[in-house]
């Protein structure tokens, strides 16, 4: 029987900082990163491009899900990173990083 493979988009406010979030989420083993391009929500024009973050096991996307308020807080600018699994979309800035990696850990073991 083989591993289940864990699945969430990332994206980030400022299409200048995917690159960064790209390298910074590569860094955490067990993890697969890749660039898609987004898909427009009803209404939208167009889209930035998101990461798609792949792993075989919930514990490793977890590991890259911590990750997130530090790469948040070193950043020049205010940036929100948003994080969208299977059940829930999670939007964390520097403002509510410690209320909303609860939600998203949450999220990421359902």
């Amino acid at each position: 029987m083989g591993a289940a493979f864990h699945l969430v988009e990332v994206s980030v406010s400022d299409p200048g900082e995917l690159r960064s979030l790209r390298e910074h989420l590569r860094r955490v083993p067990g993890v697969e990163i890749t660039q898609i391009p987004g898909t427009p929500a009803d209404g939208e024009l167009g889209v930035w491009d998101v990461l798609q973050v792949v792993a075989t096991g919930s514990g490793a996307l977890a590991v890259a899900a911590r990750t997130l308020p530090a790469f948040i807080r070193s950043r020049r600018s205010n940036v929100s990173v948003t994080v969208k699994a299977t059940n829930r979309t999670v939007t964390i800035t520097v403002d509510n990083v410690d209320d909303a990696m609860p939600i998203v850990e949450k999220a990421l073991d359902a």
